[in-house]
């Protein structure tokens, strides 16, 4: 008999028949598969991509792996390419295009999805050009069991057309390839591990019990609430919300003004439009890591007990405690009702040739996706992103609402022809809401000195300034404590260089202050404008996109308490950090002239149009398309997925991470490295929470004066504690080093 799994000190008879696991694999990915109609090919998949296991050099190697007395070297050396056999059996069986797609996903189910071809002699190897006509000894004769049943007749579930056809194939076939991983894993899982297999099965909530208790939670609020015209616009917001949720899925905008409810009323569309059509969960991606607790937190606030089971926070920076181990079963493959993630996470992982990435995105068919912030998309990858979200309207079920604050910018038109079709709006009179929450007058202020911008902050008593740079909002904060003489507990500085935990603490200082109406300073970098909930009288905005300044601008009397808050546009001698950032501000630039209140939808308009409609020759600059953009009319589907994977990479600029000494915990965590413990899941979970990120020349400077050490496993901890203010986060002030170290 054949086996797939052994069990730990297990004899044979106790191990996993293979003929078993292909079966259970079949039937998952089947299953999976059926949601965007090609169940056929998920059971096809399943049923070939272990055949390679028949071999008899992989029973050895399994009998040599259960052998107590194998060492791993041993072990290591006797394990073979069991899945190449397979995506040569589906190639030579099946004809032209279907044996490709099909042996694409055998071949890497394991190593993950392989480049068709490379001109590269480092990487050829692995491509399926060359593992597809691969022999002995690499890939090992197997002798298959009689009376394998025939292929059937493998349709395509839709039709491939345009220029975009070849895309549209390295899209299936990467769906294709998550169900298979998916079911693989939890198959074996289920055989290896049945009690963690137990507790992923652990029944969820439906979405119409979490629609059900979102109503109730609103309606109580309310209940509660003032009759301001900040709540008079969210109520219409919401009522808009509801009355849309009956229209069939495929592209909506939100657009509602910073303030106006946009968290709850998109939350309560897409529960409603779920039950409505009988989606299968929502996805809520969010820009930036800084704001996705406080929306998780908030979503679970609404949603009460159900939370526990029916939210999954997929992030870096979630913390121990609300990472319990059904939060971690659920990320791996995100089944859940609702999901909270990155952008970045669900970009990313569209374009994923990698099997964990990969893993979760049939989840994604029939789903409601909330992209808030829509228009934050880098310019250099729309044409890949718009492609694929079109893929998921278009071919996978799904909804996707683009929620913003400003004129939508990714619909298509004469001069942007790769934006979105059909893109219909669920606020009914959007202008006249943005009208009755304009809460803010912006004024321009030109080029102003540091000194002069400090001159200000300081005779206000109450007052926030946005900066592009950590040196930059650093410097302002010492000299509006130290040059006016300000009692430091009024000064208040926010960057990231703060460890998470620490910018947490801060807020919340912060936003007591201002319940207080207690005296208030506060200069920071852009990341207080990520859908931060905090409300000043006076806002200072350094050189941004208009986007940028319409979201410092939300931080500006944003409970509309006053009859109107200021905002200040100011230009600086501080440079601007290169890349998406720059170009933004320069546009900004050029429109100012002519558009001196950036927050009206005329000069929204001229930005994107100049900002990202303009911009042809970026919308694919990294080739992301272009690798997988094959015309079909070659039988040899010349799909790139691995090259395209890594181009796709939105955040480029890698820093490495600093553990810091913040509090008692983030001590506990110092010592326990220092004394060689593992850092485990658990534990990187909980560090997650004091890391600050440092650029490669920053690093080896502090390394070289021994202000850091290096831990095994990669993580950096900060030696000297006195680089670490209570004020500032990472500082050298204390330690005697250049502050100009401080880099961007």
């Amino acid at each position: 008999m054949a086996y797939a799994h052994t069990l730990p000190k297990q004899p044979p008879e106790s191990w996993e028949p293979l003929e078993r696991h292909l079966g259970e694999v079949a039937d998952l990915a089947e299953r999976y598969a059926s949601a965007f109609g090609a169940g056929r090919w998920g059971a096809m998949l399943g049923r070939w991509h272990d055949l390679g296991k028949y071999s008899r050099a992989f029973q050895r190697y399994l009998l040599k792996s259960a052998d107590p007395d194998a060492g791993e070297e041993d072990q290591a050396a006797g394990r073979v390419d069991h899945s190449t056999f397979g995506a040569q059996y589906a190639a030579s069986l099946l004809p032209a295009h279907t044996g490709r797609i099909l042996a694409f996903c055998i071949a890497g189910h394991h190593a993950g999805l392989p480049d068709a071809s490379s001109d590269d002699e480092s990487t050829r190897r692995s491509t399926l050009e060359e593992r597809l006509k691969a022999g002995p000894p690499r890939v090992p004769a197997v002798e298959l069991p009689s009376g394998l049943p025939a292929p059937p007749v493998l349709k395509m579930p839709f039709a491939f057309t345009g220029g975009d056809a070849g895309f549209q194939v390295a899209f299936f076939i990467r769906m294709l390839f998550s169900c298979l991983v998916d079911a693989d894993r939890t198959a074996t899982e289920g055989f290896c591990d049945p009690g963690r297999a137990a507790m992923r099965r652990r029944q969820k909530p439906s979405i119409r019990e979490l629609a059900s208790t979102l109503d109730e939670y609103i309606k109580h609020k309310q209940a509660e609430a003032t009759p301001t015209v900040v709540n008079h616009v969210r109520a219409v917001g919401l009522s808009d919300c509801l009355a849309a949720i009956h229209l069939p899925p495929g592209f909506f905008s939100l657009a509602l003004p910073t303030g106006g409810g946009k968290t709850y009323s998109s939350l309560a569309f897409a529960l409603h439009h779920a039950v409505k059509h009988g989606l299968r969960r929502v996805i809520v991606a969010i820009p930036f890591t800084s704001i996705i607790e406080q929306t998780a937190d908030a979503f679970r606030m609404a949603l009460g007990a159900l939370a526990e089971r029916g939210i999954i926070e997929h992030h870096s920076n979630i913390e121990t405690t609300k990472n319990t181990l059904q939060n971690a079963l659920a990320a791996e493959n995100w089944n859940a009702p609702l999901i909270v993630t990155t952008n970045v996470q669900l970009y990313e992982s569209l374009f994923a040739a990698a099997t964990t990435p990969c893993r979760k995105l049939h989840r994604i068919a029939r789903s409601v996706i909330v992209l808030d912030e829509a228009q934050t998309i880098p310019v250099e990858f729309l044409r890949p992103t718009l492609a694929a979200l079109k893929e998921l309207v278009s071919h996978y079920g799904c909804t996707v609402v683009l929620c913003t604050a400003t004129q939508p910018a990714l619909e298509r038109r004469d001069n942007f022809t790769i934006g979105l079709d059909n893109v219909r709006p669920i606020i009914r009179d959007a202008p006249k809401l943005f009208k009755a929450l304009k809460r803010v007058e912006v004024t321009q202020l030109g080029r102003i000195t540091d000194d002069d911008l400090v001159g200000r902050l300081a005779r206000e008593t109450t007052v926030l300034c946005v900066v592009n740079s950590r040196p930059h909002a650093a410097s302002l904060y010492d000299a509006l404590v130290h040059d006016y003489d300000h009692d430091a507990a009024t000064c208040f500085h926010l960057s990231t260089f703060m460890c998470a935990e620490h910018r947490r603490a801060r807020l919340v200082e912060i936003r007591s202050r201002l319940k207080n109406q207690m005296p208030c300073r506060l200069v920071s970098t852009q990341l207080i404008e990520a859908g931060v909930d905090i409300d000043f009288p006076v806002v200072y905005r350094a050189p941004a996109g208009f986007d940028s300044i319409a979201q410092a601008a939300g931080r500006c009397n944003r409970e509309g308490l006053l009859a109107c808050g200021q905002a200040y546009i100011f230009d600086t001698d501080s440079s601007i950090p290169a890349g998406l950032f720059r170009h933004a501000a320069q546009t900004a630039r050029e429109l100012f002239n002519r558009y001196p209140d950036p927050l009206l939808p005329d000069a929204i308009e001229a930005y994107f149009r100049l900002f990202y409609w303009s911009q042809e020759a970026c919308w694919d600059k990294c080739d992301v398309f272009g690798r997988l953009s094959d015309d079909l009319r070659q039988r040899q589907l010349l799909l790139n997925f691995r090259s395209a994977a890594a181009r796709y990479q939105i955040i480029r600029d890698e820093q490495a991470q600093i553990l810091v000494p913040y509090d008692d915990t983030a001590l506990r965590l110092r010592d326990r490295l220092g004394r060689g413990d593992v850092l485990d899941f658990a534990m990187r979970r909980t560090c997650q929470r004091y890391l600050v990120g440092v650029h490669a020349n920053l690093l080896t400077t502090l390394l070289a004066r021994g202000v850091l050490l290096e831990h095994d496993s990669g993580v950096y901890v900060l030696a000297n504690e006195h680089a670490y203010s209570s004020q500032k986060g990472l500082t050298f002030d204390a330690i005697g080093l250049d502050p100009a170290l401080l880099i961007q």
